[in-house]
Parts: C-alpha cells; sequence; structure tokens
C-alpha cells in the first residue's frame, strides 16, 4: 500500500454545489462507459452523499456497507492499510447487474479493494462492480473505475464533514471539469 500523499500546503474544500455537479457528471460517465445502473452501493461513511445523489440521478436504489480505515477522522492522519467491512444486510447472490461503488475518496486504494472483496461473493453470476470516487489522492496505488478530482497532494474537507481546526489555510476546491476514467 502507498502511503496518502500530502504537500502540506493547504485542506481542499468541497462545496455542496460541487457535489452535485460532480455526482451529475458521474453519473452520465457510468451510464455512457457502463451502461444502465441497476444499484448503487456506498461505502459508510464517507460515501453515503454521493452515492445518494447519483442513485437519484440514475433513478436507481441505493444500498449500505461499512467500511473502517482511517483510525480517526482528523486531518491529515495517514491511513492505517487495514480495513474492516462490516454492517451490511446485503445477502449472497443479491448483488446483480451493473453496480456502482460509491466513496468519497480513494486515499490508498485499500477502502475500495476491501469493499470490492467483501461484495464478490455476495455477487449474482454476471454481475459487474464499478468503483467511483469524487476524488482520488496522488499516493493511491489504484484508480477507481471512475473520479473527479485526480492526483489530489492535500487534504480534502467534504460537505458533510465539521469545519477544519484553526490554523489550516483552507483552499477553493476547482469546479468539477472531467471524468477521469481507469
Amino acid at each position: 500500500m502507498t502511503g496518502r500523499v500530502f504537500d502540506h500546503t493547504h485542506a481542499w474544500q468541497m462545496t455542496s454545489g460541487q457535489l452535485a455537479s460532480a455526482a451529475s457528471l458521474l453519473a452520465a460517465a457510468a451510464t455512457e462507459q457502463f451502461g444502465p445502473a441497476d444499484e448503487v452501493i456506498a461505502v459508510a461513511r464517507g460515501g453515503i452523499q454521493p452515492a445518494q445523489a447519483i442513485a437519484l440521478l440514475l433513478g436507481v436504489p441505493v444500498r449500505l456497507i461499512c467500511a473502517r480505515h482511517n483510525p480517526s477522522s482528523a486531518i491529515y492522519t495517514q491511513a492505517t492499510g487495514r480495513v474492516s467491512t462490516r454492517g451490511t444486510s446485503i445477502e449472497p447472490g443479491s448483488v446483480r447487474g451493473n453496480v456502482l461503488i460509491v466513496d468519497d475518496i480513494c486515499g490508498t486504494g485499500a477502502t475500495l479493494h476491501a469493499v470490492t472483496a467483501a461484495l464478490t461473493p455476495l455477487t449474482a453470476r454476471g454481475a459487474r462492480l464499478h468503483t467511483i470516487t469524487l476524488c482520488r489522492n496522488a499516493g493511491a496505488s489504484t484508480r477507481p473505475s471512475l473520479t473527479i478530482w485526480d492526483d489530489l497532494r492535500e487534504w480534502v474537507i467534504f460537505p458533510w464533514e465539521p469545519s477544519p481546526p484553526e490554523g489550516i489555510c483552507i483552499q477553493p476546491l476547482p469546479a468539477p471539469a472531467e471524468v477521469h476514467a481507469r
């Protein structure tokens, strides 16, 4: 596992409007690249809001899988590399068709690998799993199927997170412009 890369010059701030625009771009790209989606699986906790936005745009249901990777949510925390998945009520064979697994960020790639590994035995024959994130850190050892902000070298503060501690320089994240595909 490669570690997350931080230059420590500032933290990026994502707005609710940027989340909505990114979800729209990702929903359109997913349909174009993978065909109509059958469902979205949100990686809790960070993937819940982007997954709900994408699923709403696509008119498909959302299910949840919990993954725990970071020892804390403190800014600039390095990931442990150990991911536990739990708290899913997804039954074996119930993951069918074209499935979008959505998370907020691919920091190292470990969460996406763990979630995909946990879901694979639950998939029906012919199911296709595609990973989608809003952001990807430059230190990630893997690439999601689709992402908007790629190769970021700073912490990202998402709209559903609390404000950062005093003394952290905040910069607005650039407007979402394109989808990066694996």
